[in-house]
């Protein structure tokens, strides 16, 4: 019994000490499952913090692109010369705000087609193979060409270059579209200038040489006529002669008007609508006798006035309305339209006069040589009227140019600086008139005006 009693204390013991190892165990295994806990939770922890700095450096990074493309986009928009950027699908990427306005579309219209979805195939010309030459050479092109918008055509000087990376890579094309309507204009009137002052000293010569026998041909002329009071046929001769002698002489005057339109000008303030009206007075009889040309006048509902000589300006609208019904002469319509046109700060504001008719019109060939004396497309002109009016327009500091489609009419637009009045003497002074410079007889004229005299 005693010995039973032993066994079975023994056994208990002996799980109780199992039970002690067991719990031991699970004591030393819940202390590292702690520690590894503790250790993942600094670990986690540390992943966040990192994670944290991660993520404020992200945004700090995607806060510097916004910026840099904001400043990319504004430096893009802020550019005169416009800017298209193509991908390597001929998408385009880029489009600034001055290619908006050289082009007339819109950006939002332009991104993400093609070119030849945008432009038309003759929009710019021979694009394709300037395109393609950069495309296989990489190497720029740049050419001048002229696009038609709906302000008109305008000259653009264009440079196509390939985009590419530090290591070479291209990822499209960039175009730069300069307008230089402006400069073309000004190397065409100081090529204009060269031509007529070479040709007005010519002229200027041959008009004295024929002036002087042409003065003897008349004298003699009118002394045979008296004589052949008795012989009608050979007075009727000799009164060809003095017609044509009348005829030369009448042609070398206008040589001569041309080569100093400013002989003793008459410089007064002129209202543009007035001077207008009266030229239109001395053709009405020539519109009349042509019943299908309808003359239109669109002035403004307040006074524009210039200061220029009244007659010379007479005989430029009259010369300009002249030639745009002798190009009507199956009829058509004529309008004559005035605008105040708002230059730059410190100069004067602009008097626009536009004779915008539907006539035959002026090859773009010929456009250039318009204004050249003795250039004519009619049969029987002498080529001497625009010549003069360039002159005339000249000496009263303002410009002319003229913009033809043939067989759908020409358009002539003459600037004139407007006359503001002269207030306090600090208004005139060194020859300046409302900050524009005055030739020699204008400034006479105005001092004398300002004055009274």
């Amino acid at each position: 019994m005693e010995t039973q009693q032993s066994n079975i204390g023994d056994n208990q013991f002996a799980r109780l000490s199992l039970l002690d190892d067991a719990i031991k165990s699970f004591n030393s295994a819940a202390s590292s499952v702690e520690k590894y806990y503790q250790n993942l939770e600094n670990q986690v922890r540390a992943l966040d913090i990192e994670l944290k700095y991660k993520n404020e450096e992200l945004e700090r990074n995607l806060k510097e692109k916004d910026a840099s493309e904001s400043y990319l986009h504004c430096i893009l928009n802020s550019l005169t010369a416009g800017v298209i950027v193509i991908d390597r699908k001929n998408r385009i990427t880029s489009f600034n705000r001055a290619a908006e306005q050289l082009t007339g579309f819109k950006a939002m219209q332009a991104m993400g087609k093609t070119l030849k979805y945008v432009f038309e195939s003759d929009f710019f010309e021979e694009l394709d193979l300037h395109l393609l030459s950069v495309a296989e050479t990489g190497e720029a092109v740049q050419f001048e060409t002229e696009i038609h918008v709906k302000k008109g055509n305008r000259h653009v000087s264009v440079c196509i270059s390939p985009l590419q990376n530090k290591e070479g890579e291209k990822h499209g094309i960039a175009l730069t579209l300069q307008d230089i309507t402006r400069m073309k204009r000004l190397e065409e009137r100081a090529n204009r200038a060269g031509r007529l002052a070479a040709m007005g000293e010519m002229a200027a010569n041959i008009a004295h040489e024929i002036r002087n026998p042409l003065g003897s041909i008349e004298l003699f002329a009118s002394l045979l006529k008296k004589d052949l009071e008795n012989l009608p046929d050979a007075k009727a001769l000799v009164e060809h002669i003095s017609s044509g002698v009348t005829s030369i002489n009448n042609i070398v005057s206008n040589m001569l008007l041309f080569i100093k339109p400013q002989q003793m000008p008459d410089f007064k303030v002129l209202d543009i609508e007035q001077l207008i009206n009266d030229s239109l007075y001395f053709t009405d009889h020539m519109i009349r006798s042509i019943n299908s040309i309808n003359v239109v006048t669109e002035f403004l509902p307040f006074s524009l006035t210039v200061y220029g000589d009244r007659e010379l300006l007479k005989q430029v609208v009259l010369n300009i309305v002249l030639n745009a019904i002798q190009a009507m002469p199956g009829g058509g319509r004529l309008v004559i339209s005035v605008n105040r046109i708002k230059t730059r700060a410190g100069d004067p504001d602009l008097a626009e006069i536009k004779f915008a008719d539907t006539g035959k019109g002026i090859s773009k060939a010929d456009i250039p040589m318009v204004f050249d004396p003795f250039f004519s497309t009619k049969k029987k002109g002498t080529g001497l009227g625009l010549a003069i009016v360039h002159n005339i327009v000249k000496l009263h500091n303002g410009t002319i140019d003229i913009t033809s489609t043939k067989g759908k009419g020409t358009v002539c637009v003459i600037r004139l600086p407007v006359w503001k009045g002269m207030g306090t003497s600090s208004d005139f002074r060194d020859g300046f008139v409302d900050g524009h410079r005055l030739n020699g007889h204008l400034y006479r004229q105005a001092k004398e005006h300002k004055n009274g005299n």
